[in-house]
Order: C-alpha cells, then structure tokens, then sequence
C-alpha cells in the first residue's frame, strides 16, 4: 500500500497497480472532491449510489469511498443496502451531515408536440 494512502491511491503490490494508482491521482482527488460535494447535502447513498448520482462508474468511485470512509469523511452506517452485483453494501454519510435527505425525484418532461395545434377543428382532422 502506498505509503500516502488514504490521501492518493495506492496498490498492494507493484507493477501494474502501482503504475494505475499513480496514473490516477488528480482524477482521483477531482472524484474524491465530488464524492464530498455530493454527500454534504445529507444524503444516505452506498458507493454504487454515489456513483450513478455522478454519473461515473462503481469502479472509480469505490475506491474513492474507501479512501473518504478510511480519512473519516464519510460514516458508514449500520443500514445496508443490495448494490448491482447483489452483494450488500454500506450506506455512507458525510461526517458533518447529521441529517437525512433524500434525493430529489427525477422530473420527466412531457415530449412536446413538432407542430402547433391547428386554428380550424377541419385542420385538426388532417393534422392531429
């Protein structure tokens, strides 16, 4: 493990994990900074969570969560939840967010019409 770890990432061994960890450092600490931005709102989210909440893949958020969870940033909580690969998983808060929200629903917009509605009801027959 790196000797800087949890503050960059780091690798068991050497060779191609360390060359990946040292390879991802300032997107790292870019994801590592969302991750907080994020979950300083008071969210209740697992790492899979906060990753489709960023739109980032599980794979460069959890290692990001474990570094934040290992700095004290984020809590995990006694409740677990099933994440995508149907194991169970942790539900993480910021440390300095003591209280729950929850995340804002997804509003989906009516498709609009291409074209106006006609004047006349007879145009309406040819066109609605």
């Amino acid at each position: 493990m790196s000797q800087n770890y949890p503050n960059t990432p780091g690798s068991k061994g050497g060779g191609a994990s360390k060359d990946a960890a040292e390879k991802v450092v300032s997107r790292a600490a870019m994801l590592r900074i969302a991750i907080i931005e994020l979950m300083l709102n008071g969210y209740r989210l697992t790492a899979d969570e906060i990753a489709k909440q960023l739109k980032e893949s599980v794979l460069a958020i959890r290692p990001r969560v474990s570094e934040l969870v290992k700095l004290g940033t984020l809590v995990k909580l006694t409740d677990r939840k099933t994440n995508i690969s149907g194991m169970s998983a942790h539900v993480l808060r910021h440390k300095d967010s003591l209280t729950a929200v929850d995340l804002p629903q997804a509003i989906h917009a009516k498709p609009r019409r291409s074209a106006p509605r006609a004047m006349y009801s007879d145009q309406n027959a040819l066109f609605g």
